[in-house]
């Protein structure tokens, strides 16, 4: 009997062991928080995340933004527009887009809009991205920027002749600084030089009415215009310093048979992905124009394309370029009917995105005259 009450005894005591152990033993590791904050958005508020807060500034590397309206993401909305803002100025970014990459170092601030049922919802929050200085892996070389200007124009727009005008005053005053392609349309009348691709790239500005200038096919208010001298030149300038070219273009072009084959080559500071579009003008052109009697000489009309695509074909494949280390692509164009190969130009452009493949703008580009080539200019 002793001996069971000694074994009950020792049960008692290891028991009390136990809970003593665990009143007072070690604490418990602490559960790691697992929340995603973008699941605690509160309902009705508008929040914007990234998924990183550092880039580099070589056009490739990027940053992707979350944007939660409540517990929905609306990221990829189509009335969803991000907003980056750089020493207190704003650019609207195009809508559904939720990435960024660029080649200008600097800290930018984002934010977002969202349009729902007639309501405007703006972030409750910003994010801070810092760009910074892109590492070369190749040699590199200060490319002079060249920049392409979009005209476009019509022989039944009486106020388009003043857009040609400035335009060539500033060829004149800006020597090799900008290429103009010249597109005409059917507008109060049937225009003999209106071609298929014009409409492509007219509904890019996303504008109406005649004349509108555009540079570099980048789609933002501040880069179009209708015709004024002191806008083109602002604009000109503004390319420069937020899309400054990171490439150089050159351009061989040999002609036979009617036909001209055409060689565009590109050389990157950035292991970036490029496209390449090849627009055929002509100059001298004698035609009709509203509120001119008689002919009209007209200039940099555009007569052909390399490609149906208005960002044109891929380059490299559609890989990233490697730093330094040139990519060449050849296209063969049959020169139309009509016109005078004396009088013809090549402009080869140069093409990356900086919202992940979705567009693209030209980064930089060259001209020659058909049948002759130009080399890389570096300043």
């Amino acid at each position: 009997m002793k001996k069971i009450v000694k074994l009950f005894a020792m049960a008692a005591s290891v028991a009390s062991l136990v809970l003593l152990g665990a009143c007072h033993g070690q604490p418990d590791e602490p559960t790691p928080d697992t929340t995603d904050p973008k699941t605690e958005v509160p309902d009705g508020v508008l929040r914007i995340f990234a998924d990183k807060t550092e880039i580099a500034a070589d056009g490739a590397d990027m940053v992707t933004f979350t944007v939660m309206f409540g517990k929905e993401d609306v990221s990829s909305a189509r009335t969803l527009q991000l907003v980056r803002s750089v020493e207190g100025k704003d650019t609207y970014m195009n809508y559904g887009i939720n990435t960024f990459s660029t080649t200008v170092a600097t800290t930018y601030t984002f934010r977002a809009e969202f349009f729902r049922e007639g309501v405007k919802h703006y972030t409750d929050n910003e994010v801070r991205i810092t760009v910074n200085p892109a590492t070369a892996g190749g040699d590199t070389k200060n490319y002079a920027q060249h920049i392409l200007g979009l005209q476009f124009t019509s022989t039944g727009c009486v106020n388009c002749p003043m857009l040609s005008t400035n335009l060539k005053a500033i060829q004149a005053q800006k020597p090799g600084v900008m290429s103009v392609v010249s597109m005409h349309q059917n507008f109060n009348n049937v225009d003999a030089m209106s071609h298929p691709m014009t409409n492509v790239y007219y509904k890019q500005i996303k504008r109406q009415g005649l004349p509108q200038f555009n540079a570099n096919l980048i789609i933002n208010d501040d880069y179009i215009t209708i015709a004024g001298y002191e806008e083109i030149v602002r604009i000109m300038g503004l390319v420069e310093e937020e899309y400054p070219a990171t490439c150089g273009v050159a351009a061989q072009s040999e002609l036979a048979d009617g036909k001209v084959k055409v060689t565009a080559k590109v050389t990157s500071n950035t292991p970036s992905v490029y496209r390449f579009q090849i627009f055929l003008v002509e100059d001298k052109v004698m035609d009709v124009q509203e509120g001119y009697s008689g002919y009209y000489e007209h200039n940099n009309v555009l007569r052909a394309t390399a490609s149906e695509n208005v960002y044109g074909d891929a380059l490299n494949e559609g890989v990233p370029m490697q730093v330094g280390v040139e990519a060449s692509a050849s296209r063969t164009i049959t020169i139309p009917k009509g016109c005078v190969a004396e009088n013809m130009r090549v402009v080869v452009a140069a093409f990356v995105s900086y919202d992940g493949g979705q567009s693209y703008v030209v980064n930089n580009c060259a001209e020659c005259p058909v049948g002759e080539s130009v080399d890389y200019d570096i300043e």
